[in-house]
């Protein structure tokens, strides 16, 4: 049987609101809940007096959908179920959040291969018997 999905809106102690994903809940013995996805909702206000609200990851480098946080019950004040039209901007957010991960470890990996290569390319210039000497050869005097 599929468990399914629970999103809850927690008022934390700080005055942060988030939604996310209750993979598990806390049991009697235990202070800590067990989340994915969440996104901190902000309440942001234009020149004109305009209010509108957007979605923020909660914590910065836990974008992967499947990052697991633990939330302290202690640092919540209250618990509220999201409407649909909250989840559905929830949900664009989440999508936004997991592509911009997905982009960010392509380029982070993409920077390495390049950072391989460069020292590829410098060990074989070594080992090529040009004219460069090898500071690091013990058997010859420099």
């Amino acid at each position: 049987m599929v468990k399914e999905l629970e999103y809850r809106q927690f008022k934390l102690s700080s005055g942060e609101e988030i939604v996310c994903e209750v993979m598990e809940w806390n049991d009697e013995a235990d202070v800590e809940i067990l989340v994915r996805k969440a996104m901190r909702l902000t309440l942001m206000e234009m020149g004109d007096g305009t209010k509108f609200y957007s979605f923020r990851p909660w914590m910065i480098y836990q974008e992967h959908p499947e990052d697991i946080l633990i939330l302290n019950i202690n640092a919540v004040v209250g618990i509220g179920f999201p409407p649909d039209s909250l989840l559905k901007q929830y949900h664009e957010a989440v999508n936004e959040m997991a592509s911009m991960n997905e982009t960010r470890e392509q380029e982070f990996a993409e920077s390495v291969n390049e950072s391989v290569d460069k020292i590829e390319r410098y060990l074989n210039i070594m080992d090529s018997g040009s004219n460069v000497i090898d500071m690091f050869d013990p058997k010859k005097l420099h």
